[in-house]
This record gives C-alpha cells, sequence and structure tokens, in this order.
C-alpha cells in the first residue's frame, strides 16, 4: 500500500512540475511582453506562451491517461483478489459444511432460494445475483463457534445462545474488506432480524430490515427446517411454508414467505411434469 502511494504521488508530480513550469514560463513571457513595445517581440512571445501552453496540454493529458491506466489495473487486480478471497471462504464453507450430514449442501441451497425468491419478487438481475452470493456465505461467522454448541442435542443456554447470536457480526467483519461485494453486507449482518423488533443483532424491524435480508431470513429458516438437525427431524416442505405463514407478519416478511411459497410449487410442478407423474408432497399455492 505504501508502495503504491509513492507511486501515486511520483506520478501526480508529472502533472504539478510542467503546470509549474509552463505557470512561470508564461508569467515571464507577459512579463516580457509588458516591457517590451515591439510588435515583432510581442507577436514572438504570444506564440511562446501558445507553445508553452499546448505542451504542457499535452504533458498532463499524458500524465492523466498514465495515471488512469494505472488506477484501473490496480483495480482490476484488487478485484480478482477479492474474488480468491470469496472463492476460499465458499471453499471453506463447503468443506465445513460437508462434516455433518445436516449441514451438507446448506450454503449453496440457501443461495439457490434466495436468488429465486428475489427474482420471484421483481428484483433486478444484479440484486438476484448478490443474493445468491449472500446465501452462500451468511453463516461463514458460525465458524467461530464451538462445534460442541453448533451440534447440541438439547436447548441452548443463554450463554451459549449469545455466543450463537454473535455470529451475523462475526460474518459482517469477515467480508466486509471486500468492496466489490458490499451489497450483500446488509443481508448477511440483519438476516436473524425479525419484523417485530425480537431478531439481532440489532433488533430492528420491519421496513428498517433490508429486504435483502428478510429474504435470506425466510430460505434460511426454510432450509432449517426442512432437514435434519441434532436436536430433531425435518419436517416436510408444506408444514415448513405453513410455519413460516403462521410466523408472518410478527417474524417474517410475508411477500418473502408468498415468494418462497411460490417458488416451491413451481420447482414441484416441473419435477412432476418431468417425470411424467405427481410427486407425493406437492406445496399448494396460497389459498
Amino acid at each position: 500500500m505504501l508502495v503504491r502511494r509513492f507511486r501515486f504521488i511520483a506520478d501526480s508530480g508529472v502533472i504539478i512540475r510542467s503546470v509549474t513550469i509552463s505557470a512561470v514560463a508564461i508569467a515571464l513571457c507577459i512579463y516580457a511582453m509588458a516591457i517590451q513595445a515591439d510588435r515583432g517581440t510581442f507577436l514572438l512571445l504570444s506564440a511562446a506562451i501558445l507553445l508553452i501552453a499546448g505542451s504542457t496540454t499535452l504533458q498532463v493529458g499524458r500524465a492523466v491517461r498514465q495515471l488512469q491506466r494505472k488506477h484501473d489495473e490496480l483495480r482490476e487486480a484488487s478485484l480478482q483478489a477479492e474474488r480468491h478471497y470469496f472463492k476460499v471462504l465458499r471453499r471453506i464453507m463447503a468443506a465445513v459444511e460437508a462434516r455433518e450430514q445436516y449441514t451438507r449442501g446448506r450454503s449453496k441451497r440457501i443461495g439457490f432460494l434466495a436468488k429465486r425468491i428475489a427474482e420471484q419478487i421483481g428484483l433486478e438481475a444484479q440484486q438476484c445475483h448478490s443474493l445468491y452470493l449472500a446465501g452462500q456465505v451468511h453463516d461463514i461467522g458460525l465458524l467461530a463457534v464451538p462445534e460442541y454448541i453448533l451440534n447440541k442435542p438439547s436447548r441452548l443456554g443463554n450463554a451459549e445462545f449469545r455466543t450463537v447470536q454473535r455470529h451475523a457480526e462475526t460474518s459482517y467483519r469477515l467480508l466486509k474488506p471486500l468492496t466489490s461485494l458490499s451489497d450483500i453486507l446488509p443481508a448477511v449482518r440483519y438476516h436473524h432480524e425479525r419484523m417485530n423488533g425480537t431478531g439481532y443483532p440489532h433488533g430492528l424491524k420491519g421496513e428498517q430490515i433490508p429486504l435483502s435480508a428478510r429474504v435470506i431470513a425466510v430460505v434460511d429458516a426454510y432450509d432449517a427446517m426442512t432437514h435434519d438437525r441434532p436436536y430433531r427431524a425435518a419436517v416436510p416442505p408444506i408444514e415448513a411454508i405453513n410455519e413460516l405463514r403462521r410466523c408472518s407478519p410478527a417474524g417474517y416478511d410475508p411477500q418473502c414467505v408468498a415468494a418462497l411459497e411460490e417458488v416451491m410449487h413451481m420447482r414441484n410442478l416441473r419435477e412432476a411434469h418431468s417425470s411424467a407423474k405427481m410427486p407425493q408432497k406437492i406445496v399448494a399455492k396460497a389459498s
């Protein structure tokens, strides 16, 4: 970083030096013109001023283009480093989740469903992609939670629950350096907030909670309910969605729950069509 700063100062010095020299030269020419009454000298000095100004413009333009090119190169290198860092985080999440049957593939599932919900409620393509990424790393902070707490087969104690609650802020801090992914940070940080203000980490309520976080909250809860946990067995999709509906709008955004229901309905219909038979459990549309 220090080397880059020195380089920037050196490149900026080219512009400053060129402008300073040109300004001094032009000032001298103007002074000479003021004390000379000769027309020929006046024309000669005027031509000199134009040449100096033109030369300065070319030098400054060249230096600005060099600075812009270096800025673009540094930005691209920074983006590549961030993409690599993000890939490493995703691989770490996948490796950790693969250790337990009930968490295997969880991040990918949440990313996929979050994107589909975003599409269903009409978000722009970039926002949909951001939710896809957010879903895959939103729980990266759980790496800081002891494994015995995550796999505890009974109810968590108060201290243990507070430890788990800190994972949202931990996830946020781990991802905050990725400036290119700043738009996913609200979803990561606030996906455990609840519509009535009883969530964490900041007790936000209603529209205070970013829409992206409300989407992740619904998908996170749905995936947790429909897959086995150390303390309980999975429930069918229809029961999970009914529970989300029951907890709306106090806990979850009804719009996001309805979008999930629609996505799961369409997904099951496609599966039924491709297999030429109706699946045993189809999530019905909201009546």
